[in-house]
């Protein structure tokens, strides 16, 4: 019996051992493979497969469930670093195609952030200002096709305006003027497809409810507006400049304007899926055809810069680094007095310029189309996430719901990984 008990502590000692080196060995398995020089790849959902990100796998399927969503793109930084991308439900239901980081989405309205970083940078480079008239002989768009200026409110339009939505327009006389092609080709007695130049005619050759400056009015068309106005100081396409100028030279090289129609779906593009009530409409080109809505409905290519973007939830999470006020691991684009204004707001209506909304660290940007729902947001204590679905959902808030799941996942999160996938993923 002495000789056992003799025996017990080592017993002891030997389960202890077996015991941390277990824990170690859980631990190093926390962190996958991603060698530092490792070269340039598609990120897939397994770089994400950690034990400790558990609780967001969970909250998203729930989000999926709760607001049956087709599909659904999520990448999360935390302190500037990539440290989860992962896509759940389908790419494509019919194809049984899953969703992976890769996979590109059209991202409605926060296209719009996109837009006000190209603006702002060219007023970072004394290329523009934010107190430039839009129109008139002064203005940045005087040539033929924007005569016809019935209201002299026009002239007082400045580029700060169109940023902020105060450009004195109002959705109640005739609808958003970017999704009312039908309405314009019988207003305006101009053949199909009604281009971006017809829909600005329309405009300025009526009345502006409102003095530019003074009245909040969210405006798709401002945004488009803006669009040309980059054209016009750059010389070149929208689209092409800002590939070339802010979206290349920061490693985001799939970004592109998307099409309108089935048909024109890119490589890795998801499928998009619209279970509202009224999810069929006539097509915008003027065939007199009924489509189902997200494709053909509104043409996104024209929509561009106010919602034409695609991209995957890695280049959404590039894109806010260079915005997001912090520049230990990647510097932001603009200048610190910038982002302030982006934040903040310019002028006597203090909106910000290209974010949706902002409180205190908190800043948001939602994207609505039929088939799109998303919402960019930098968050406090160094966090920053989207969250990219492939659905409009028949009921429920897409961004209080998403908002909700991911800050109760962050909750549960007990350690989070040291590495960086934006170091991996190309």
């Amino acid at each position: 019996m002495q000789r056992y008990r003799k025996l017990i502590p080592v017993f002891i000692l030997v389960l202890v051992t077996i015991g941390i080196t277990a824990f170690r060995s859980a631990e190093t398995s926390e962190t996958p493979d991603l060698p530092k020089k490792a070269a340039k790849r598609a990120l897939k959902n397994s770089d994400s497969d950690l034990r400790s990100l558990q609780p967001i796998d969970s909250m998203m399927k729930r989000v999926l469930r709760s607001l049956r969503l087709a599909g659904a793109t999520v990448a999360v930084v935390k302190d500037e670093r990539l440290v989860y991308a992962k896509g759940f439900g389908y790419a494509d239901k019919e194809k049984k195609e899953g969703v992976e980081p890769y996979h590109l989405f059209r991202i409605g309205s926060v296209s719009k952030l996109v837009t006000a970083m190209a603006v702002l940078k060219l007023v970072d480079e004394g290329k523009l200002s934010l107190d430039d008239y839009v129109f008139g002989e002064k203005g940045i768009l005087n040539g033929k096709k924007y005569g016809g200026i019935k209201n002299r409110n026009f002239y007082k339009i400045k580029v700060k305006h169109l940023l902020n939505h105060t450009s004195g327009w109002s959705l109640i006389t005739y609808g958003d003027p970017m999704f009312i092609p039908h309405k314009i080709h019988k207003m305006d007695k101009v053949s199909y497809p009604i281009e971006f130049d017809d829909v600005i005619k329309f405009v300025i050759t009526r009345h502006l409810p409102y003095t530019p400056g003074t009245h909040f009015n969210y405006s798709n068309f401002g945004y488009t507006l803006l669009g040309r106005v980059i054209e016009e100081v750059t010389g070149d396409g929208y689209e092409e400049w800002v590939q070339e100028s802010i979206l290349e030279p920061n490693d985001i090289k799939g970004m592109r304007i998307a099409g309108s129609f089935e048909k024109d779906k890119v490589k890795n593009e998801v499928k998009y899926y619209d279970y509202s009530p009224d999810n069929e409409q006539l097509s915008f080109d003027g065939s007199g055809k009924k489509v189902y809505k997200p494709y053909g409905a509104d043409d996104i290519e024209m929509l561009g810069p106010a919602g034409g973007w695609l991209a995957t939830s890695v280049d959404l999470m590039r894109v806010l680094v260079l915005v997001d006020g912090y520049s230990k691991r990647y510097k932001d684009i603009l200048t610190e007095k910038t982002i302030q204004q982006m934040v903040k707001g310019v002028g006597g209506v203090r909106r910000p310029l290209g974010w949706r909304s902002v409180k205190g660290e908190h800043w948001w940007r939602t994207g609505t189309l039929s088939g799109t729902s998303a919402l960019l947001t930098r968050d406090s204590n160094g966090m920053s996430w989207v969250i990219v679905s492939n659905t409009t959902p028949r009921r429920g808030s897409f961004p209080g719901t998403s908002r909700w799941a991911i800050r109760e996942a962050f909750k549960m999160v007990r350690k989070w990984p040291a590495h960086d996938l934006f170091e991996i993923a190309e």
